[in-house]
């Protein structure tokens, strides 16, 4: 994982227009971003915001995954007076959540080999990340706790 403090601090040569948060799962069978876009959506879409004008960004996009049509549906009526934040429906295919996958899928821009997203103006940040730079400036709270899945057969009651 890449420090969300440096992804929010850019240098001044690389302006970012566009900010990603990516509420696609890395690994099959996770569930934590998805519970947290149901769950926590409002937060999502303020971190989304906060990390916009931190940056400088015009433009915020969410990205979700074609098998969580409930989240994306919720993000679409959330946002639907927003009018510099998309909602955008992506494949379900792996490695789709990684940065660089998400960005060419969402914007067509490639980040260069061995170079970052900022590299080509784009600052992709997970959903979990959003909500606790909500708790972090609103609430005054620090990255104590994360939401994480926990699934398999030796799980009688989840």
């Amino acid at each position: 994982a890449f420090p969300a403090s440096v992804k929010i601090s850019p240098p001044k040569e690389k302006p970012i227009d566009t900010i990603i948060l990516n509420g696609c799962e890395c690994e099959p069978y996770l569930t934590a971003d998805h519970r947290i876009m149901l769950e926590y959506t409002d937060d999502c879409i303020l971190g989304l915001k906060i990390i916009m004008k931190t940056v400088g960004a015009k433009r915020g996009i969410v990205g979700i995954e074609a098998n969580k049509m409930d989240a994306y549906e919720l993000f679409l009526e959330k946002t639907k007076d927003e009018k510099n934040i998309d909602v955008k429906l992506l494949e379900v295919k792996y490695p789709e959540g990684a940065e660089k996958m998400l960005i060419k899928a969402l914007l067509l821009r490639e980040v260069p080999a061995g170079g970052l997203p900022m590299d080509v103006g784009v600052v992709v940040h997970n959903v979990g990340t959003a909500v606790s730079i909500v708790e972090a400036v609103r609430d005054n709270k620090p990255l104590i706790e994360r939401v994480v899945t926990v699934t398999g057969k030796g799980i009688n009651n989840p």
